[in-house]
């Protein structure tokens, strides 16, 4: 067999968008990796993220390992320019270089002119990698691209699995030494389905699975969350599913699962999860989100987008504002802490007072962490194709792609005022948590869903005053050109912020 030794390799990426949290997420998209390898080669995982380690501790462990073939992932968009460097370093010391996940599935020609990747693995690898490990050669096998000579090659599509409950599970035994962590705490994560019949125009999800979902049993979900809670560590599992609530059925037999899982020990009772969904399917179905607080499902990170239907319509996010206010209602109720986000400039023909209100009404939404982003045109993304006919994309830097830089200008702003129209929107609603009051309710929140010791614990509490210290000054900084005073910002009425508009215009 050509390749014996492989290394997956996780990049030590930073990039402002993604790391306010100073978080390590598990490698899961690897670890599905190595459990496809692990009988035919010796394969370690390398997390240079949780490890926090530079370039050259990096090159040390390459070559103590000695690997023939290296394996990197592409996380966010963002992380292209750095995860290259790494295969740089790979390719310098002698490896066949391996690259996978959604950027490179969606940016092949660009992500494969670099001279420091040899075959590029599209859309699901498991299989995919697999075959390449027992030919030794990426010749005839689907999903891979690859270059001859100079010359990209693109193999046929491989089919998708049909029924992911055939998947192996994740190989976390290779990762077991690093901390992960997200906001702050100890976590793990699981995928209990692949793909979303939504068809969002900003979304990359549907066109990388090809707008099709494909569920795992519930059967299958609670073994892996009984391998997740034999290590004492987690304290939480993100279920990382981009629609996590397509059938709701399917959601309220898991939670009766866990519940039962729990009661007979083969789940750690005090294990906590955090997901993402959609608001109106959250509308619909109060009582089975009741359940899923009782299950221990405490936290959802929600797309809100827009808060004016015309807008949702323009992004075909498919559903109202109302349905969504219903979704939140529900989850105040249930005690679910809701962090949501509104893109600012969604809709290509808004102006700056357009923006002002939509700042105006997230901070009506009653959101307990609301945040915005800027619209940014991910490869693949109807967005990406629209906003490059019409001469609106700035720049194919993907470095630049986190959410905050303008990447973008459209027909009435100018990259620099979108920016300070973000920057504006994160002021007005006060960093993530409202006034006072609102903090303390969230506080009040935290302790009936986490308990006095886990809410008060001082290393959690210093690390996020620190993320919130270091985000603050951030959006100081962007706010400095309008020459306001921080307080005549934060009070100012709707038509004190429209007066800004010139200084905005001027950015």
């Amino acid at each position: 067999m050509k390749w014996k030794k492989i290394l997956l390799l996780v990049a030590n990426y930073k990039t402002t968008g993604y790391d306010f949290y100073d978080s390590a997420f598990p490698p899961l998209a690897l670890e599905y990796i190595a459990a496809y390898v692990e009988d035919l080669a010796n394969v370690i995982i390398l997390d240079s993220k949780a490890g926090n380690l530079n370039l050259t501790q990096v090159k040390k462990e390459i070559e103590e390992f000695s690997p023939d073939l290296v394996g990197l992932t592409v996380p966010v968009s963002s992380a292209i320019k750095n995860v290259l460097r790494y295969a740089k370093l790979a390719k310098e010391l002698g490896c066949t270089t391996v690259i996978g996940g959604w950027h490179p599935t969606l940016a092949v020609e660009q992500t494969l002119s670099s001279p420091w990747i040899d075959i590029l693995v599209r859309g699901e690898g498991e299989f995919t990698f697999r075959e390449l490990i027992e030919k030794g050669s990426p010749k005839e096998i689907d999903g891979l691209s690859y270059k001859v000579d100079g010359k990209i090659i693109h193999n046929p599509d491989r089919i998708f699995l049909n029924n992911i409950d055939e998947l192996k599970l994740p190989s976390r035994h290779l990762v077991q030494h690093y901390r992960y962590k997200i906001f702050n705490m100890n976590c793990d994560a699981i995928e209990t389905s692949r793909g979303c019949p939504q068809g969002c125009k900003f979304c990359s999800t549907h066109v990388v699975y090809k707008r099709s979902w494909r569920p795992r049993s519930v059967e299958n979900i609670i073994q892996e969350l009984e391998v997740i809670s034999q290590n004492k560590k987690v304290t939480d599992v993100f279920f990382v599913d981009d629609n996590f609530l397509v059938d709701m059925k399917r959601i309220e037999k898991l939670c009766i699962e866990i519940l039962k899982a729990k009661k007979e020990k083969r789940i750690k009772k005090n294990l906590k999860f955090f997901f993402q969904g959609r608001l109106d399917a959250m509308a619909r179905y109060p009582e089975i989100i009741k359940l899923m607080r009782r299950s221990g499902f405490w936290l959802v990170l929600v797309g809100v987008e827009a808060t004016e239907d015309r807008t949702l319509r323009k992004i075909r996010k498919g559903c109202k504002l109302d349905n969504m206010k219903k979704g939140i209602q529900v989850l105040h109720e249930c005690g679910i802490f809701i962090m949501g986000n509104v893109i600012i400039g969604a809709n290509l023909e808004d102006t700056i007072e357009d923006i002002l209100i939509t700042i105006k009404k997230t901070r009506e939404l009653d959101l307990d962490m609301p945040s915005f982003t800027l619209l940014t045109p991910f490869p693949g993304t109807e967005y990406y194709n629209e906003m490059k006919q019409k001469g609106l994309l700035l720049t194919e830097d993907y470095s630049k792609y986190n959410w905050l830089n303008s990447v973008i200008k459209t027909p009435n702003l100018t990259p620099g005022a979108l920016r300070i129209l973000l920057f504006l929107g994160f002021f007005y609603i006060n960093y993530y948590g409202g006034g006072w009051w609102n903090k303390v309710r969230l506080l009040h929140k935290g302790l009936k869903s986490r308990g006095f010791k886990y809410t008060f614990h001082p290393v959690r509490w210093f690390a996020t005053a620190k993320t919130y210290i270091k985000w603050r000054n951030i959006v100081h900084y962007n706010l400095r050109s309008l020459g306001k005073t921080r307080h005549q910002i934060k009070y100012a009425t709707l038509k004190e912020m429209t007066e800004l508009k010139d200084l905005i215009l001027n950015s």
